[in-house]
């Protein structure tokens, strides 16, 4: 008998001998069971070990779960503050930012407002010492350091002040007119950036009426303000002749603490009076803004307020500025930065309070009739319709893609419906109708 018959059929290349294969088959089994049993003990761990972690944590929740919950409580009630819900608004307004914007260009159109309104009043002015004197020390109180008095430092020396006034009759030539009309246009684009950040702290959208329209009202405003510095000028100076006529009808010294006093605090109840005027002009007129009177007054007479304490303590900011050794050359211009700087914020914020306060009451500041306001209700209702009708059809969608041979049908005419529907709420548009 030949080797093959012996040895059995031939065997395929690569193919295994039959003892290899039977014993490997033999093996796999056991090799399978254990790698079963070796995932279970792992998962047996692991759920202990949860277990463990879950026991340990336990004790630590309860304790600390209710100091959680109170802190919680806490922060809930303090953002819900009327204060608070004021700041935050400001804050997501960049308020910071727009004031910085404001601070720099007040530096500029400062100058120019005070050489327009010297040179306009000058023929006035310079026959007229008192008032003039009242006039500076007024503007120092809008505007710390301003102008230099009694020898102090300011930015302005009372002497340029006092030779503007004496030249103002040069400003009616060519040239003059011209420097006059720059000076002008500077003057009120300080009005124009405020205009655009109370805007932008309101909530409002960009101004579309004219160009040349809202430059006007920009001018009325500075020439208002204009006045309205003249007339306190004129107030205080009436004060405090009126002081000193009571001291010495009394037989008191007009250089005694008390004369002092009044004549200051005469001067802050004109510099609060022209800083309501002023934010209430702001507010309602120069923004464009629709709120009622007694929305406007309460923001108004809040800035004027804050505004009125930093008057106070405008001293203690330009001695601070003086303390630093590498803003000495420049003290008291650094001062005036810092001044606007602060006097924007407490502006903005005060235009943050009336928007909130408005916002709680369901007042809008926008210029809408209310045929425009129940428009735009109804296309926000539309809107909502159309984008619950899209989830349901995606959620159709999902459904019909999960479904079993089953269930297709059903989901397929659930899917029909949803586009239906989302088809005829997208045709049918706001009907003025409808009403929830």
């Amino acid at each position: 008998m030949s080797g093959r018959d012996a040895s059995g059929p031939a065997r395929r290349a690569g193919e295994p001998a039959p003892e290899l294969a039977h014993d490997e088959a033999s093996e796999s089994p056991p090799a399978a069971s254990r790698s079963a049993r070796i995932r279970a003990e792992l998962s047996a761990a692991g759920q202990e070990a949860k277990q463990r972690i879950e026991t340990a944590e336990q004790p630590i929740r309860q304790r600390f779960d209710e100091p959680i919950k109170r802190v919680s409580a806490i922060t809930q009630r303090t953002l819900a503050l009327f204060p608070v819900r004021v700041w935050r608004r400001f804050l997501d307004r960049n308020g910071f930012i727009l004031a910085a914007g404001l601070s720099y260009q007040a530096l500029f159109a400062v100058f120019a407002a005070l050489y327009v309104v010297f040179a306009i009043a000058g023929l006035w002015l310079t026959n007229n010492p008192d008032a003039l004197n009242a006039l500076l020390g007024l503007i120092n109180t809008l505007a710390p350091g301003l102008v230099g008095e009694n020898g102090s430092a300011g930015v302005i020396s009372e002497q340029d002040v006092t030779e503007i006034a004496r030249s103002s009759t040069s400003l009616f030539g060519w040239t003059g007119a011209v420097a006059l009309a720059g000076l002008i246009w500077t003057a009120i684009g300080w009005i124009t950036y405020t205009r655009t950040a109370v805007r932008s702290i309101f909530g409002l959208p960009k101004d579309t009426r004219a160009y040349l329209l809202l430059k006007a009202r920009d001018l009325l405003a500075g020439l208002g303000f204009g006045l309205v510095l003249l007339l306190a000028s004129v107030l205080s100076l009436a004060a405090t002749s009126f002081v000193s006529w009571v001291f010495s009808l009394l037989g008191w010294s007009s250089e005694s603490g008390w004369f002092t006093f009044f004549v200051q605090l005469g001067s802050l109840v004109a510099v609060f009076l022209i800083d309501t005027l002023a934010l209430a002009v702001l507010f309602r007129f120069l923004s464009g803004a629709a709120m009622p009177w007694r929305r406007m007054w309460i923001g108004s007479l809040l800035g004027s307020a804050g505004l009125s304490v930093l008057q106070l303590f405008s001293s203690l900011l330009l001695s601070s500025t003086s303390r630093n050794p590498l803003l000495a050359t420049f003290t008291v211009f650094i001062g005036l930065l810092l001044w606007f700087r602060l006097t924007s914020i407490v502006i903005l914020v005060a235009s943050a309070w009336i928007a909130v306060e408005a916002g709680d009451a369901h007042e809008s500041l926008r210029m809408v009739t209310p045929e425009q306001l129940e428009a735009e209700r109804l296309a926000e209702e539309h809107r909502a319709l159309v984008t619950a009708a899209r989830v349901r059809v995606r959620e159709a969608e999902h459904e019909l893609g999960e479904a079993g041979w089953f269930a297709r049908f059903p989901a397929r005419r659930r899917l029909e419906r949803a586009r239906l529907e989302l088809e005829e709420i997208e045709q049918g548009g706001p009907r003025p109708h409808e009403r929830p």
